[in-house]
């Protein structure tokens, strides 16, 4: 990590026309910010504590602002304060380790001081995401020289063959609860009819028709990477390319309408080895779910290729049954679902076409459709749970919800290769059968 790349940084922010988004934020916190950032690389080792603690105040104050709003309301000038606070805090944090040689450790905080702008924020104005990605490379390449030097200075003497028959039972044990069992297999009552590789005319007539069914694509995924020369099956792929450090957001418990469920912020190895290689016996559950994955890092999305079919003529449509507005966005929203066995997204709905493409291991979904809507009894339509059922889908109770009973349905099994064509407004069940790893395209 050189002095040069963060007096590039700085420069770079010097440069920012403060006028524009950030000038609505207070004045005060704009004077903090500038004085901050013209301080930061001029201050001796002592001083520069002082400005880490002014900029980590500034950070807080934003986070607040951005806690204070929805996540789609939050304005943008709290999300440009929160990102160049955080930029000119990761700078602190670099002059700190460099000048006092601090450890590995040091340097794991300062990616995750970079992940949470791009997690809290997405990381607004100009070249801010691009900063923070050059900075994230750099103190990556740092920990991983720390850590070979550490390397040959312990002089590891574990015995190879030991650890080469651990690594072998653990890898055992692994393809097991990656593979699909006969014994974990539900049953297909209602199939999902399947399409192999269908022509962009076929798909396009298919979404276009007044009310389009879901079906299965088989035979458009083989020649991603993800499947192939870079399989997402290989864990330890996956943290090579994505970094051990980098920080995600994880859903806590089996699904979002439990009591228990929370979020939780880790690094990406923790959820990694302690969620999805190695899962515990408390009953917890984590999933990495719904999250642009690929925005945050962005060389996992080369492993991928947004299909073609996303980029289909739609047109925007309302849906009456269960009062669900269809508008295209205006690019392709995609998400990452990426978690153990058990996982359970409770049936709902989205405002969007849905391509779900199954990577790894497999996935139990089921569909209703939007005229089955009084059957499923969905939350109240105005609060926060709207757009899903009330119902337990594989274990209802009847009582309850009589007319859960007679409502029709679809449902397949997921292999890896295969993608999901949801309709907007088609309630969806997604129960995962082993690890697994989906991608999402609305379009």
């Amino acid at each position: 990590m050189s002095l040069k790349t963060c007096e590039t940084i700085i420069e770079k922010l010097k440069d920012t026309n403060f006028e524009d988004e950030l000038s609505i934020c207070d004045k005060a916190s704009l004077y903090l910010l500038h004085g901050c950032l013209n301080t930061v690389y001029h201050v001796n080792s002592d001083e520069i504590s002082s400005v880490l603690l002014k900029i980590s105040s500034l950070i807080d104050f934003a986070t607040e602002k951005l806690h204070a709003y929805p996540y789609k309301d939050v304005p943008l000038c709290w999300r440009r304060l929160y990102t160049d606070a955080s930029i000119v805090k990761s700078l602190c944090e670099i002059f700190i380790a460099l000048r006092t040689e601090k450890e590995k450790e040091s340097w794991k905080n300062i990616v995750k001081t970079l992940d949470m702008a791009l997690v809290m924020t997405g990381a607004p104005g100009n070249g801010r995401k691009e900063m923070i990605f050059h900075l994230i490379k750099e103190v990556e390449n740092t920990i991983k020289n720390i850590e070979e030097n550490n390397r040959e200075s312990n002089n590891i003497t574990e015995s190879l063959t030991k650890r080469r028959i651990d690594d072998n039972e653990r890898e055992n044990d692994f393809e097991k609860r990656i593979k699909l069992e006969n014994t974990n297999l539900p049953t297909i009552k209602f199939p999902i009819p399947k399409l192999s590789s269908p022509s962009l005319a076929t798909f396009t007539s298919h979404v276009n028709t007044l009310s389009p069914k879901p079906i299965i694509l088989t035979s458009c995924l083989s020649h991603w990477p993800a499947l192939s020369t870079n399989p997402w099956a290989d864990f330890d792929y996956l943290l090579s390319v994505t970094g051990k450090e980098r920080i995600v957001p994880v859903e806590i418990g089996a699904k979002y309408t439990d009591n228990s469920w929370t979020q939780k912020l880790m690094n990406f190895e923790e959820f990694v080895e302690k969620w999805i290689k190695n899962p515990t016996n408390d009953g917890d559950i984590a999933y990495l779910a719904q999250h642009d994955l690929f925005a945050q890092i962005p060389r996992l999305k080369e492993d991928i290729i947004i299909p073609d079919y996303c980029f289909v003529d739609t047109k925007p449509y309302f849906i009456s049954c269960n009062h669900v507005q269809y508008t295209p966005p205006s690019d392709v929203i995609i998400n990452a679902w990426f978690g153990p066995q058990g996982t359970i997204s409770p049936m709902h709905t989205d405002p969007y076409h849905n391509l779900l493409a199954q990577i790894v291991g497999n996935k139990y979904i089921r569909l209703y459709a939007p005229s089955e809507t009084s059957k499923v009894y969905p939350f109240e339509q105005d609060g926060f749970l709207g757009n899903t059922s009330q119902v337990e889908i594989e274990t209802p109770d009847l009582e309850r919800f009589p007319l859960f009973a007679s409502a029709n349905y679809l449902d397949c099994v997921l292999e890896p290769g295969d993608m999901l064509y949801i309709p907007p407004g088609w309630w969806h069940y997604v129960r995962s059968l082993t690890i697994s790893f989906s991608v999402s395209f609305w379009f």
